[in-house]
């Protein structure tokens, strides 16, 4: 596969404003890691959080992910496979093609030197969100009607994830952000939330869907520090969306039993933090490929 640069149509001028619209200039970018470092295979891999100024004033978070021969083998890359950032790439392509929050992409490029794939991927920081167990935290136990309404809103998200065949493979609680919806939350209406999905590197299609739900909830249920009645709820949400009955009732009695019981035996959950990303429109895209 050839160099790739792909540049979101928005932000070729943010990106030309602060200097970084050439691989080297963002390559070579002194940044504190905002992760440790992710090393394996000989290579490497990590993510920092910048600040972009704005060409009209003021600043855009964005998080930028370097990695260099961080990669996975393919059927059609077998010998020295390609950026596990590309995968993640394609994904909130994939994502963004079908509504369904992600991530903001920004700017997506890789290329090969001395042998080696170099990879950026930037996107978006997410203003306003938070992982789903401290949205939860942040809500009294009896508040019933706020904690079913974000509930409601992740169920939705995560839903419209599968009715896509799309399998998120890694569907943690610290996995899915969601930030009150301050614009149809007025008065004494139901509270409205957004909820976006995050970490996108494992992400594949799959089949069938009543396989990829039960995979991803039964990996939620696992790690997922909640209350009682909450996994009830969601899981009368995401159901609620099912097309086919018949699935609907085979995935209620494959996942929803399982979890009997389970919340009150598990230890206490450390609360740890990833890191954010956004939903919003779809970017426009253009990309340059070179030899």
């Amino acid at each position: 596969m050839s160099d790739r640069w792909v540049v979101s149509h928005g932000d070729r001028e943010l990106l030309s404003h602060n200097g970084l619209n050439t691989f080297d200039s963002l390559w070579d970018l002194n940044l504190d890691w905002f992760e440790a470092p992710n090393h394996r295979r000989n290579g490497w891999s990590g993510v920092s959080r910048h600040l972009l100024k704005r060409p009209d004033g003021g600043c855009c978070a964005v998080f930028v992910k370097r990695q260099q021969n961080h990669n996975f083998k393919s059927l059609f890359h077998p010998i020295d496979g390609l950026p596990t950032t590309y995968r993640e790439y394609r994904n909130i392509c994939r994502l963004k093609a079908n509504q369904i929050p992600c991530p903001d992409l920004v700017l997506y490029g890789h290329r090969r030197r001395c042998g080696q794939w170099q990879a950026i991927l930037i996107t978006r920081a997410l203003d306003g969100y938070q992982p789903l167990e401290d949205c939860l935290d942040a809500l009294a136990e009896d508040d019933v009607r706020c904690r079913a309404a974000l509930l409601a809103s992740v169920a939705a998200t995560v839903s419209r994830m599968h009715a896509h065949s799309l399998r998120h493979s890694s569907l943690y609680a610290k996995h899915i952000f969601v930030k009150p919806d301050t614009r149809r939350s007025i008065g004494g209406a139901t509270p409205r939330f957004d909820s976006a999905v995050i970490d996108l590197e494992k992400m594949r299609l799959g089949f069938p869907l009543f396989g990829v739900a039960v995979h991803d909830l039964d990996q939620l249920c696992r790690h997922w520090r909640r209350s009682e009645g909450d996994w009830e709820s969601f899981m009368g949400s995401y159901l609620s969306h099912m097309r086919s009955r018949f699935t609907a009732r085979w995935l209620k009695g494959a996942v929803v039993p399982r979890t009997v019981g389970q919340i009150d035996r598990r230890p206490p959950v450390l609360d740890v933090r990833s890191r954010p990303g956004v939903a919003s429109e779809t970017p426009a895209e253009t990309e340059t490929v070179s030899a």
